[in-house]
């Protein structure tokens, strides 16, 4: 301790104010960018010990993080109030699913047939076919939304936001270029086969890095046009800023366009004009109004090509979207969706039914194969609904931040963006069940909810 911490006698200089346990601030900064880099690992040995890992690297850096100042932690919550809702919502459903109900219309018709079986008529039944396997997905939601909320607190100061940014670019383009190799002979096998529910894991992330890297190319300008206005900046120090970003999106963007099918491929573009389309409504200053119009004729636009791709399958439902899967898969999936409850079998069940409904002969699968089956049939019909409505409210959330936001817009662009595709994605593959995937998500969404407003900005 310093002593010119306190004010001299007869001073009227107020005393610099101590930081409380100030070595642990850059703690779960680096411990971030250490469970970012471990993602490629991760992608590649799902099980095991890596989803132990996970949890305990996010429960850790929630609690380091939660020592920050509390103008911090306060900002953070004022951020977080509009958002309780869609953070509270699938972990009361999953609790609902577990927990024993005396209502015999509300749970799954195993637990009656159990009942009556073991001929104990008072037996409570729970809406989950397998309530170990529901409770054990609401700690891994758990440990997603402690990630999140950690990286609202650890990005909310500028410089590391730009960190974390491009330690985002830098991994997601590492793993796409993995992808890239793997198209070569000597290099074989790096990945999974595509078409594969592990190279979605791949896609996702490559669709992913080309919002992160897209967002770290508008950084650059945007950084480069600010200097400019204050000193003179030449054009070689804006192509030295703009490298490494146009770099790594032509990585994500070529390992996309080899492995990803089209509906990845157009959900990516849109995200991509999502964020392009921020920058041109900032730069030229619109109207509101004027923006308003621009922005209902690209949605127009994206919902044409939505229709024109799912008039092909239509008789599918929600399946209309989904990437070519091994045989049978889609099938069973379709059976299942079939019979899919309005509250759904219990979130972390398809394995077990899977059993039930899959072709004889076929190998069993764990997952459905896209994200929105899944949701259908173990959340069931409405938690899917409402969770589409929350998806919804983020974008529009993340949205206006980037709009109102200043030179720092890229941020929550990149979120709104990543929504959008996430959302989209959803329905073509399971790549959102993969715990992988699922971390880079939350850093995303966690690093633009943190930037839609300055430090020194209301909320």
């Amino acid at each position: 301790m310093r002593a010119t911490d306190f004010p001299r006698p007869g001073s009227t200089r107020p005393a610099v104010p101590i930081a409380k346990f100030p070595h642990l601030s850059i703690f779960p900064f680096r411990l971030l960018i250490i469970l970012l880099a471990a993602t490629p690992v991760l992608a590649i040995a799902g099980g095991g010990l890596a989803p132990h890992l996970v949890a305990l690297a996010a429960a850790l850096l929630l609690a380091v993080a939660a020592m920050a100042p509390q103008a911090e932690i306060r900002a953070t919550i004022q951020l977080l109030k509009r958002l309780w809702p869609a953070m509270l919502f699938p972990a009361a459903w999953m609790v609902l699913q577990a927990v024993p109900l005396p209502l015999a219309s509300w749970v799954n018709p195993i637990w009656p047939s159990a009942a009556a079986a073991l001929n104990e008529p008072s037996l409570w039944g729970h809406v989950s076919i397998d309530p170990g396997a529901t409770l054990r997905s609401l700690i891994a939601y758990a440990v997603m939304l402690s990630l999140m909320v950690a990286t609202i607190i650890v990005t909310r100061e500028r410089q590391r936001a730009e960190t974390i940014l491009l330690v985002l670019g830098a991994v997601t383009t590492f793993m796409s270029a993995e992808v890239l190799l793997s198209r070569l002979g000597a290099f074989a096998g790096i990945v999974p086969a595509a078409g594969s529910a592990a190279a979605a894991i791949f896609v996702a992330t490559a669709a992913l890095g080309s919002l992160a890297n897209t967002a770290a190319v508008i950084r650059g300008v945007e950084r480069y046009l600010s200097r400019r206005e204050l000193e003179n900046s030449s054009a070689a120090a804006l192509l030295l800023g703009l490298c490494p970003g146009l770099a790594g999106l032509a990585v994500c963007l070529a390992a996309l366009w080899s492995v990803a099918p089209g509906n990845v491929l157009v959900a990516t573009a849109v995200g991509i004009a999502i964020m392009l389309y921020v920058v041109v409504v900032r730069r030229f200053a619109f109207r509101p109004w004027m923006a308003g119009v621009l922005l209902a004729i690209f949605a127009a636009m994206a919902a044409g090509i939505a229709l024109q791709r799912f008039q092909g399958n239509p008789s599918a439902g929600i399946l209309g979207f989904a990437a070519p899967a091994p045989a049978g898969s889609l099938a069973m999936a379709q059976r299942a969706l079939s019979d899919a409850r309005w509250l759904g079998s219990g979130v972390g069940t398809f394995g077990s039914l899977a059993a039930v409904y899959q072709d004889f002969g076929t190998p069993p699968g764990s997952q459905a194969p896209t994200t929105a089956a899944s949701i259908a049939i173990e959340w069931g019909w409405a938690a899917l609904v409402i969770l589409a409505g929350f998806a919804l409210q983020l974008f529009a959330f993340s949205f206006r931040g980037a709009v109102r936001r200043g030179r720092d817009s890229f941020f929550p662009a990149a979120a709104a963006a990543g929504i959008a595709v996430t959302f989209c994605e959803a329905f073509c593959d399971p790549a959102l069940l993969h715990p992988a995937v699922q971390v880079i998500t939350a850093v995303v969404l966690g690093l633009g909810i943190s930037q839609c407003v300055g430090r020194t900005s209301g909320l």
